[in-house]
């Protein structure tokens, strides 16, 4: 990770003229932000070992959510979803919720870096 280099990238896109990448940058951001928060919220409990699997091993565990998102989506795209409005989640939120914790499992505490490239360098 090249955390300088990251920082640029957004700075420009969110203060040059390309819509797409401006867009992309404020919803990253705003991604971002919402995680950060709720880890100040709940703690970094989801990189510990679940209560009722202590042997799993927390990225594992992110996989298994990431399943279940995975299947909601799938639920909600039907057209038999579409039709229900009972629907507790929306696509969107649901979509969110699966990039969440896709961030989160790649940021999960590794016990040694699995390259020289990888880890976080801040400035």
């Amino acid at each position: 990770m090249n955390t300088k280099l990251d920082q640029e990238r957004i700075r420009q896109a969110l203060l040059g003229n390309n819509e797409d990448r401006k867009r992309i940058a404020l919803v990253g951001l705003h991604w971002v932000a919402t995680l950060i928060a709720k880890n100040a919220d709940y703690g970094s409990s989801v990189w510990r070992p679940p209560a009722l699997r202590p042997d799993m091993d927390p990225g594992d565990a992110i996989l298994v959510r990431m399943s279940d998102k995975i299947s909601r989506i799938a639920s909600l795209a039907s057209p038999a979803a579409q039709d229900a409005a009972q629907v507790d989640e929306s696509l969107e939120d649901t979509i969110q919720d699966l990039g969440a914790y896709a961030l989160l499992w790649l940021a999960r505490p590794k016990a040694e870096p699995e390259s020289e490239d990888e880890g976080p360098e801040f400035a």
